[in-house]
């Protein structure tokens, strides 16, 4: 599908695959409880990551999230790459104050949807701790009733718009609502077995905007069709079965909590970006796990799966 939709960026996704795959086997050769002793090393140099970026100083949609590597194209984004390390620290410790730093930072980049999946890492150790989850139900009626002033003070301009065009993307239809219209109409027009491969006009004709990124899903169901997007969402189901079983058959209480919060990070990026595909949920910047151009992704999902197999 890359090869469909972004021919010029396939080789750097192929070479993304291969640092991810060569990662994996070096994080199978990684004891996560030994490397627990680093926390403080590993959370300063996370922090470090996250604010080149801001330093740097280049805008890149709105926003500054990643580290560009001198004068060529390769870029980084922080916000993924320490995401198995901060897991890898809440699993032995788990002391959640140590994600909260490195989630205000990248707040200030500002992304608010990497903010949000990097705090939905510690989603599984709050519910597995009942104590804290009875302080996630008092954050989420805290947050509900907040929301007036987190939409006046906190949300910029362009975060409203998306919410609020995602209620209405018809208000306007060539404007700020056109990805979303664009998207449905990507996704209904597949039929079962879709248009053809590289023969979707929305994808095609760049009618549909982040065609190989964020609006992935609906390219792949124009073109291929329901039929591959069953299996897609299967495979998907495979993984995720496959790692919560992992999470139960560990002795160690590290790894049963390392491996439950990666199966959720997988689900819950997979579900949003679906849903803001089909329209159920806002725009945001997720990519599909494993799927979206976006090498840093990848490389971190694939380290993950390495420490997950480890033990």
């Amino acid at each position: 599908m890359v090869n469909s939709l972004a021919p010029k960026l396939v080789a750097k996704q192929t070479l993304s695959w291969l640092i991810g795959i060569i990662l994996f086997f070096i994080g199978k050769q990684i004891n996560i409880r030994q490397i627990a002793r680093f926390k403080y090393i590993i959370l300063f140099l996370s922090c470090f990551l996250l604010l080149i970026p801001i330093l740097q100083k280049n805008i890149t949609r709105g926003s500054r999230r990643w580290i560009h590597l001198g004068t060529t194209n390769i870029q980084i984004q922080p916000s993924e790459i320490i995401k198995p390390w901060l897991m890898i620290i809440l699993a032995n410790t788990q002391q959640y104050l140590y994600i909260i730093l490195p989630a205000l930072i990248i707040l200030l980049q500002p992304d608010l949807g990497g903010t949000f999946s990097t705090l939905s890492i510690i989603i599984p150790f709050m519910l597995y701790d009942k104590r804290l989850g009875k302080i996630l139900i008092l954050l989420l009626i805290v947050s509900l009733l907040c929301s007036p002033l987190i939409w006046k003070f906190v949300l910029h301009d362009y975060q409203k718009d998306r919410i609020t065009f995602f209620l209405n993307p018809n208000k306007d239809p060539k404007g700020r609502g056109y990805n979303l219209i664009q998207s449905k109409i990507a996704i209904g027009s597949g039929g079962i077995f879709g248009k053809g491969y590289k023969k979707g006009t929305q994808g095609q004709l760049l009618f549909l905007p982040e065609k190989h990124t964020d609006f992935i899903f609906a390219a792949i169901a124009e073109e291929i069709g329901l039929l591959a997007i069953t299996i897609l969402i299967a495979t998907y189901y495979i993984l995720i079965h496959t790692l919560i079983n992992k999470a139960f058959s560990s002795k160690e209480n590290s790894c049963f909590l390392f491996t439950l919060s990666l199966a959720s990070q997988i689900w819950l990026q997979t579900f949003i970006n679906i849903g803001m595909n089909l329209g159920i949920l806002p725009v945001t910047g997720i990519p599909l796990p494993f799927v979206s151009v976006g090498g840093s992704s990848i490389i971190s999902l694939l380290f993950s799966l390495g420490l997950v197999f480890s033990s």
